[in-house]
């Protein structure tokens, strides 16, 4: 099944794909974080203006320090 994907089938699934897949999932977890406004407009620029790092970068440091906003936690 995957014995087409040799040369340059390989290099999109590695340099375009899966970075794009990562993107749109650290996206999604920043716009459904349950934080501040002002923290989640910074994470959005950090992941779409440094590409491949922003993500990494969210899932390693974002997630772990996201601040609660004071409004989400009494409403929920």
């Amino acid at each position: 099944m995957l014995g087409g994907l040799t040369g340059w089938h390989a290099l999109m699934l590695i340099f375009w794909v899966v970075p794009f897949v990562l993107w749109v999932i650290a996206l999604v977890q920043v716009a459904v974080s349950r934080t501040t406004a002002a923290y989640v407009i910074a994470w959005i620029a950090v992941t779409t203006l440094v590409p491949l790092i922003g993500p990494i970068l969210w899932f390693t440091l974002g997630r772990a320090n996201v601040p609660r906003n004071r409004d989400a936690a009494s409403a929920g």
